[in-house]
């Protein structure tokens, strides 16, 4: 098991801080290290009867429109299950009856402690959608008899929406 022996804010930004500094190994050895430490996120699978509601958003760090989940930052200590109902209603425009845990992952424990919880949406309502001032979002439709050949095919490039999916449709299965 590495442990720190020191780290130091390298960055600080508004989303994420970087940290570096050294660790030392179990076999004594000094290595260099470098972090991202992020607060986590959530993101949902609204099911609304045949469909899923997905965003459509451009991703500057990719450059390009992606075809995502509803998703937002947690904020300090925060309740994920709480954010998850916040993002659904800000960014389409739903209350969820009923929200189901799906799953919970690191999103790459190379270089971040980021931690994703994606849950499920059921029995939506409609509220009035709030997006954040910088959000630019096109709501997308999506038959749920679409996504096993869209997955198969790879037209999901974000791996939280692939992660969620999938767990939907693991869910829906199993029954």
């Amino acid at each position: 098991m590495e442990r720190w022996l020191e780290k130091r804010p390298f960055f600080e930004g508004r989303i994420f801080q970087v940290v570096a500094g050294t660790a030392v190994l179990d076999d004594g050895l000094i290595v260099s290290r470098e972090m991202v430490v992020h607060g986590g996120g959530v993101a949902i699978v609204p099911v609304l009867g045949a469909e899923v509601v997905l965003i459509r958003q451009f991703r500057i760090a990719v450059g390009k429109y992606l075809l995502e989940l509803p998703a937002g930052r947690l904020e300090g200590d925060e309740l994920p299950e709480k954010r998850a109902q916040q993002e659904l209603k800000e960014e389409v425009g739903y209350e969820a009856g009923r929200l189901v845990t799906a799953v919970s992952y690191y999103t790459s424990a190379g270089f971040t402690n980021e931690r994703m919880h994606i849950f499920l949406a059921f029995d939506l309502k409609p509220v009035p959608q709030q997006p954040e001032f910088d959000e630019q979002i096109e709501i997308v439709r999506l038959p749920l008899a679409q996504i096993p050949a869209m997955l198969a095919t790879h037209a999901f490039e974000d791996a939280k929406t692939i992660i969620g999916l999938g767990e939907l449709l693991a869910r829906l299965k199993a029954g």
